[in-house]
């Protein structure tokens, strides 16, 4: 395989022209208010994936917050599961990966040093080619940070999924410059195409939102070996693996509360821009940061 990955995205999640596609990306930045970040040091985050329209900004907000005072280095970029491919840690050890606005380079030497240190790290190059969570931040990056590298890791939902935070940081504790861990999740999917156990119309939206304001007490309050099995039970995150790895790692360099910056949803984001469309299809979105 190829150590070059390309944009599979592009053009149905964000713009695969570069004018367009960097045009948007400056909008999103520029909306992204950061004003109400915690004090203190900020070294982790969660940010969503969906489309632009729908959670670029709030995607713009956790990374700003991560630029912020000091831009990063290398963002490792904790990606979730949507093709049921990722078993161990599966990091993209080598090369670079391309997007409408040119490349970005892997951090060979971070990716280096968790395959050093072994489990539950491993190169797997292979379990990204299909997985969109951690492709459609890098535009966002590119423009925000131009000179960053990155360190992309697919995350198995499981029980594994503390483990691999913990030893993220005990990898990399040897490194000798910045870098920050942004987790990639959307929260509840409920309704349109998905189950929809809490009705339709404002029944269904009220649902999403009480299921979405459940884990986020969790993430709040950094509770990362839950984080899975409630996932699980409730359905309302699909990277319930990168939230748990980037809760325990953020636990581990000495962050003691998660901050929602915002909380939308799909349902919410579509009644501002098609008030006059109808879709009971509700999909929450939250940038959170930790320290």
């Amino acid at each position: 395989m190829t150590n070059t990955r390309q944009s599979i995205v592009s053009g149905t999640f964000y713009e695969s022209s570069p004018q367009q596609c960097h045009a948007h990306v400056s909008a999103l930045l520029g909306s992204a208010c950061i004003d109400n970040r915690p004090q203190g040091d900020i070294r982790g985050g969660l940010l969503p994936h969906a489309g632009w329209t729908f959670s670029g900004q709030l995607a713009a907000m956790t990374l700003k917050a991560l630029s912020a005072p000091q831009m990063p280095a290398t963002v490792v970029l904790l990606g979730a599961d949507h093709t049921g491919s990722v078993q161990l840690a599966e990091v993209y050890d080598t090369g670079s990966w391309n997007t409408p606005l040119g490349s970005i380079s892997i951090d060979t030497q971070a990716a280096s040093a968790l395959l050093d240190y072994g489990t539950p790290f491993r190169a797997n190059r292979t379990a990204h080619a299909h997985e969109h969570s951690i492709e459609v931040q890098l535009p966002l990056l590119q423009v925000l940070c131009p000179n960053a590298k990155i360190l992309p890791i697919a995350v198995r939902p499981d029980e594994r999924a503390v483990e691999v935070g913990r030893c993220l940081v005990a990898a990399l504790a040897g490194l000798d410059y910045r870098w920050v861990i942004a987790g990639s999740t959307d929260l509840t999917h409920h309704g349109g195409h998905f189950p929809a156990p809490g009705g339709t119309g404002q029944d269904g939206l009220d649902y999403s939102v009480g299921n979405d304001m459940k884990i986020l007490s969790l993430i709040e309050e950094m509770r990362a070996e839950e984080i899975v099995p409630h996932a699980q039970s409730h359905q309302n995150a699909c990277g319930a693996g990168a939230i748990a790895a980037t809760i325990a790692a953020c636990r581990e360099l000495g962050a003691t509360t998660g901050h929602t910056l915002k909380y939308t949803n799909s349902q919410e984001v579509m009644r501002k821009i098609a008030p006059d469309q109808h879709d009971d299809t509700t999909v929450g979105y939250a940038s959170v940061v930790f320290t």
